[in-house]
């Protein structure tokens, strides 16, 4: 074997071994979140409570006693409601949102502002909210990067929330 040929047999064997070693090397869990914005704040929302993420284009407008339903959407033969997610939160809206997450649980949609990108991050990298931090019904945990910090938004005690909202009154049932 040529001296070239033991060269470039030993650098595949390195290339090789650099990957296998890199997944062996990694041994905690990641968790998968979408990096979005509520009224300019930036926020995370896990994946894994998000059936699909889409830009708003089509809104249908309906009167509602609900100042947080902002409409429905048509989506994959479903009509779709689409709440408010930054009023939700208690953020003001300065401009009409750009983007929808579906719901994993349930077929509802919830608008934000924007799309920042997706984050994988160490599972030890979120961790419960501080106490002396300002209380958001909605963010009982945070994601720690270094110097960013998002409040994750659990999307089931938002859901919660509006189904709370859309049932009917004990005293409208006979």
């Amino acid at each position: 074997m040529s001296a070239a040929s033991r060269t470039a047999a030993q650098l595949r064997a390195e290339f090789d071994r650099s990957f296998a070693e890199a997944a062996h090397g990694e041994t905690e869990a990641r968790d998968d979140f979408l990096a979005i914005r509520l009224g300019g704040e930036a926020h995370a929302v896990r994946l894994a409570e998000v059936a699909h993420l889409l830009p708003l284009t089509a809104l249908t407008r309906l009167p509602s006693p609900l100042s947080v339903l902002l409409g429905v959407i048509g989506f994959r033969g479903a009509i779709v409601p689409v709440y408010d997610m930054r009023a939700l939160l208690g953020h003001a809206a300065s401009e009409p949102p750009h983007w929808l997450a579906v719901a994993q649980a349930e077929p509802v949609a919830f608008a934000f502002d924007a799309f920042d990108g997706h984050r994988r991050r160490p599972r030890s990298a979120s961790v419960p909210r501080a106490h002396g931090e300002p209380a958001q019904q909605h963010v009982r945990e945070v994601l720690c990067d270094g110097e960013q910090v998002w409040p994750i938004v659990s999307m089931a005690s938002v859901l919660d929330t509006v189904k709370a909202m859309v049932q009917p009154s004990p005293e409208g049932s006979m």
